[in-house]
């Protein structure tokens, strides 16, 4: 039995970290052809225009992915249960979309570049449907994460498919955005129908009021899992009040640039030290705290390397994979080039050590306080440095957040960076400790 649940565990993490993989693999193949065809301007229209869709999305997700999982995990061999939580999702949902279908409506009657480009943003409003059909929650919650990554890999495969097939010019913007608006749908589609006639799972409608209450229950998530997108997504929207498609293009390209680095980075991290620090904090406190003191220092060196590198090799690196149009990304690429470093040490500071020890306020406040912060920085920054200045501004907020993590956890007595750990014989040890495990 205990066998049989460890396999299953390996299976999700190894499935979770294949679709990350895949998440970036594909895109890396058709951005170099696509952004010759484009250019910064196209991509700053799709990518402004993605911050409003992504808001809709966060909408009608709202927590759900973690809330209906927990729910179903409790009892995954109760169909009653999980046919009870899917029409709960899928009802709430519904009033979450007819809610965003308003606020769409109206975006585009005040925002120009949403008017202008009134069919492109139609197009990927559908992207929020495919949302609502995802029933990712149930994957999750009976551990059939493995059936998500093949689905993830197929969407891919398509994506990639259509779009180096016909996809040739400028005049493709929108026959590129419905490429993946279509392999979205399809997708969540029959992951839906999967979940309807291979697990046999019953549809129910539920009054609007109990979708409501539902609603009600579970706010305290989708607070948390919006304030995150206060400091990213709202800054390409705030830019956009100030410049044109092929300056928001710049800032855009440079942060996705360094998003998929991070996730790079963070595969390996993910997979093999994290669930190491889990486990030693299940263990106990000060194990915990133990572990992570020696493994930040791995961490540190290894992110500190891959940021020096980005940062050396971003005009190289920016024009091969861009094309020399996207020059003015570069700037943006080394100003944010020790991200991912600065993200990792959050990362451990909050998730790994505050989550584990029940520090989920200070957590929530911290983080609220900076998302806060950030809007009035990047109002101020944007209007008088363009995308140089949003750039500063996200960077500035990573390090505010940061930093107060590190005094919040020194306040109570709980010091993480040890000068003795960082020594690189001691690192050196400690990396083969975890071959070993």
């Amino acid at each position: 039995m205990t066998y049989s649940k460890n396999r299953t565990l390996l299976n999700n993490i190894a499935s979770l970290g294949l679709v990350q993989i895949v998440n970036y693999i594909f895109p890396l193949i058709t951005i170099p052809f696509v952004s010759r065809i484009l250019g910064p301007d196209g991509f700053g229209i799709i990518n402004y225009i993605t911050a409003f869709i992504t808001y809709f999305i966060l909408i009608v997700n709202y927590g759900f992915d973690f809330t209906a999982t927990r729910k179903i995990a409790v009892d995954p061999d109760n169909l009653e249960v999980i046919s009870k939580v899917f029409s709960e999702v899928t009802c709430a949902r519904t009033i979450l979309l007819i809610i965003t279908v308003f606020s769409f409506v109206i975006l585009i009657g005040i925002v120009p570049l949403l008017k202008e480009n009134l069919l492109l943003s139609s197009v990927l409003f559908l992207n929020v449907i495919s949302a609502l059909l995802t029933p990712q929650y149930i994957y999750q919650g009976l551990q059939k994460l493995s059936i998500l990554s093949l689905l993830t890999i197929i969407k891919g495969a398509i994506n990639t498919s259509l779009i180096l097939l016909l996809v040739s010019n400028k005049s493709d913007l929108i026959l590129y955005v419905s490429i993946g608006v279509f392999s979205s749908f399809l997708i969540s589609l029959i992951a839906l129908l999967y979940v309807i006639f291979c697990i046999k799972i019953k549809f129910r409608f539920y009054s609007v009021k109990h979708s409501m209450n539902v609603l009600k229950e579970v706010r305290l998530v989708f607070f948390s899992s919006i304030i995150f997108s206060l400091y990213t997504t709202t800054n390409i929207i705030i830019l956009g009040f100030f410049e044109n498609a092929k300056v928001i293009g710049f800032y855009t390209t440079a942060v996705s640039f360094i998003v998929i680095v991070q996730g790079v980075v963070n595969i390996p991290l993910a997979s093999s030290l994290y669930p190491f620090i889990g486990r030693a904090f299940s263990e106990s406190r000060e194990n915990g705290i133990n572990k992570l003191k020696k493994i930040i220092p791995v961490i540190f060196y290894f992110t500190a390397v891959v940021c020096t590198g980005i940062l050396i090799l971003a005009p190289f690196v920016v024009s091969l994979v861009y094309g020399k149009s996207f020059e003015g990304s570069i700037i943006s690429v080394q100003i944010l080039s020790f991200l991912p470093l600065i993200s990792a040490m959050s990362s451990i500071m909050g998730i790994q050590t505050m989550l584990n020890l029940n520090m989920d306020g200070l957590f929530l406040k911290i983080t609220s306080f900076a998302a806060c912060f950030s809007l009035l920085l990047n109002l101020l920054m944007a209007y008088f440095f363009s995308y140089i200045g949003t750039t500063f501004s996200y960077l500035f907020t990573e390090i505010l957040i940061c930093i107060s993590f590190y005094f919040i956890l020194k306040s109570k007595d709980l010091i993480l960076f040890e000068k003795e750990n960082f020594k690189i014989a001691n690192v050196i040890s400690q990396i083969k400790s975890l071959k070993n495990l």
